[in-house]
């Protein structure tokens, strides 16, 4: 459980400070309409390929199956936090989600193949 620690942190930490950027940007007017669609999908996506990446740097062999773990320890906790704010899920939440999920796995591959 220690391993995953340190990618969950990454991942949250830009998740957070990308979306509060977003945020700002938005409520200034400089981001509105379809960049910020564009935009709020893909922080996810850096989020996801990142933590990926460092699990899979930080593991030994195997690094997709610790790129599964590590996305849906996120996805569990994004799925979670969606039931508390009552959003809606519709096929298109699954898809994102399993795309989320699969970027995740690719960041581990890649992860693990950097390593030295």
């Amino acid at each position: 459980m220690k391993k995953f620690i340190n990618p969950l942190l990454y991942s949250f930490g830009i998740l957070f400070v990308l979306t509060f950027i977003i945020t700002l940007l938005n409520y200034i007017g400089l981001i509105t309409g379809l960049p910020l669609k564009i935009i709020k999908i893909v922080i996810p996506i850096i989020s996801y390929l990142i933590a990926g990446f460092i699990i899979g740097k930080n593991s030994d062999k195997k690094g997709w199956l610790s790129g599964i773990e590590i996305s849906l320890i996120i996805t569990a906790i994004l799925f979670i936090i969606n039931l508390l704010f009552k959003n809606e899920f519709t096929l298109f939440t699954i898809l994102y989600y399993i795309a989320l999920i699969l970027i995740s796995i690719f960041g581990s591959i890649i992860g693990i193949n950097r390593k030295k």
